[in-house]
């Protein structure tokens, strides 16, 4: 079956004026900075959404995956920054994330197929995890992990603080290109 092309903006209308101006600014700015869009409708019998995967051209990175539809309306965000940092990104979003959210990431992202990790962050050799193995990043001496295919996801609707979630697309951003964190424009 042919992949369905879709368009942000056709899900985004749909959506409250604050989530609906901060998802057009957004992709504007990814595909600007150099993403490329995988856009596709994924229908099941569980779901129909509107599925945007922004990509690095450069890195070759997820950036992040906007999700819309009958599965809810969420963003999952990559932390490539913070797990892999390089000299293009002096800072991180750890620093300035809100307690309850930095709280949220700092436990983990763990694959939902599969137990990715022993409790002491060890490969599990007998997982059943599909993607083999989760990334394993220390911050401020706490260890903790995400893996490799599965993001840190939040909710897109009014109680969101989107100025948290901007600033964490412009790391990621600056992660995967030329560009200087603090010259990304949004």
């Amino acid at each position: 079956m042919a992949k369905i092309k879709v368009d942000i903006n056709e899900y985004a209308s749909s959506q409250s004026p604050k989530v609906k101006k901060w998802l057009t600014k957004i992709n504007k700015l990814m595909i600007d900075c150099g993403c490329r869009v995988d856009s596709s409708v994924v229908s099941n019998n569980k779901r129909t959404d509107g599925k945007f995967s922004y990509i690095s051209r450069k890195s070759k990175k997820t950036v992040c995956i906007i999700n819309m539809g009958t599965s809810g309306n969420f963003i999952s965000l990559r932390g490539n920054h913070f797990i892999h940092p390089n000299n293009t990104v002096s800072d991180n979003i750890l620093n300035e994330l809100p307690k309850n959210v930095f709280n949220f990431v700092i436990k983990g992202a763990g694959c939902k197929l599969g137990n990715c990790l022993n409790h002491d962050y060890s490969i599990n050799e007998n997982h059943k995890c599909v993607h083999n193995h989760a990334e394993v990043f220390i911050y401020k001496n706490v260890k903790s992990h995400k893996c490799l295919y599965y993001g840190y996801n939040f909710n897109l609707d009014e109680t969101m603080e989107y100025k948290i979630l901007t600033q964490w697309i412009k790391y990621e951003l600056a992660w995967s290109s030329d560009i200087v964190h603090e010259e990304i424009k949004l």
